[in-house]
């Protein structure tokens, strides 16, 4: 996958089982990803094994973890994410629910409703022009609403001619979202939204390194395109400063580095109390990771917004059930839990 930030060829994560006294399971996933000040992979499973004295003879609700998780992975938000997501799982198995009506309870803005399909976008990867412009039509052809092109190539003139084959493929009809991966500095972000502007993006992700929330506060209030916060809504606390500097017109939300479900649809719902719109989506994490992402959308029931969680495809080698789209949609499905079997 190529990115603004260098090509990756490999995605390595860790995978957590917990299963209790009656043999139920739930499943959770570390998948640290560079440029969210994240721990590694290795430190993550280094602080599961650390929790594993905390896990026999205690209750496994996710309540009761919220002290717990805050102290022992204050700082490794993916480790979190794999237990939290692994305990709402098995609660929500042990409920005979899925693991979207169980959070839609306790943190969904619809009082409890659930999407029974999720509106995804597509991920367009082709560099060159022609290829990308083919690409384009086909996630047209396939129902998708909205479609995602990386930006922050070697030149302008680059990301210009991708944007025109893209645009060009999809038509006037699908959304076309933008990412640059914090490419650009504060200058060559506004000559770049300016260049893009006749490709009619819907927004633009990350424009300004994650760091530099003042600046893209800047470049929003004078940017005819919308601009989408990324890797700077890497904890709670950088989302209210994003919310209150008014940085941002749409939050992107990856519960994997969110330190899970709960974290980010906590954060969803601030953002809509700001008036900012939400995205939910995965960070090339395997099945079970893209699942907890497609429950927590399917959770936030609002289903006017494209989500960027569809990843089958995306890898050579997954586990088995990762989130896959028809005519732009992902069924949730009505097993339990995340609905991967053991």
């Amino acid at each position: 996958m190529w990115t603004a930030t260098g090509l990756f060829d490999e995605r390595p994560s860790v995978v957590l089982e917990l299963r209790d006294e009656d043999g139920a399971t739930g499943y959770g996933e570390a998948a640290p990803w560079p440029g969210f000040g994240c721990e590694t992979a290795a430190e993550s499973l280094r602080v599961l094994r650390g929790l594993q004295a905390l896990l026999p003879d205690t209750d496994m609700e996710p309540a009761g973890w919220q002290q717990c998780l805050e102290t022992h992975c204050a700082q490794a938000p993916a480790a979190r994410a794999a237990l939290e997501g692994a305990l709402w799982d098995l609660a929500a198995r042990r409920a005979g629910q899925t693991l979207a009506s169980r959070l839609a309870i306790s943190f969904g803005p619809l009082a409890g409703a659930t999407l029974e399909q999720v509106p995804v976008s597509a991920l367009l990867t082709e560099r060159e022009p022609d290829a990308l412009r083919a690409e384009s039509r086909r996630a047209a052809e396939a129902g998708h609403r909205a479609a995602k092109l990386k930006l922050g190539a070697a030149s302008l003139a680059e990301d210009v001619a991708r944007a025109r084959a893209a645009r060009d493929g999809l038509g006037p009809a699908v959304a076309l979202r933008g990412d640059a991966n914090g490419a650009w500095d504060e200058h060559g972000a506004r000559e770049a939204l300016e260049a893009l502007a006749p490709f009619d993006f819907s927004y633009v992700e990350q424009p300004l390194p994650r760091d530099a929330i003042d600046a893209m506060a800047r470049l929003r209030s004078g940017s005819h395109i919308r601009i989408a916060a990324d890797e700077s809504v890497a904890s709670p606390a950088r989302a209210r400063h994003l919310l209150e500097a008014g940085a941002a017109d749409v939050l992107v939300l990856k519960p994997a580095l969110l330190g899970g479900p709960a974290g980010a649809l906590g954060i969803a719902a601030s953002a809509q109390r700001a008036g900012c719109g939400v995205v939910f989506s995965h960070s090339f994490e395997s099945a079970i990771g893209a699942r907890i992402v497609l429950h927590c959308a399917a959770a936030w029931g609002d289903p006017a917004v494209v989500h960027g969680l569809a990843t089958s495809g995306l890898f050579i080698n997954d586990l088995d059930g990762a989130p896959a789209s028809r005519q732009g949609m992902v069924s949730l499905g009505s097993a339990p839990g995340i609905g991967l079997e053991p």
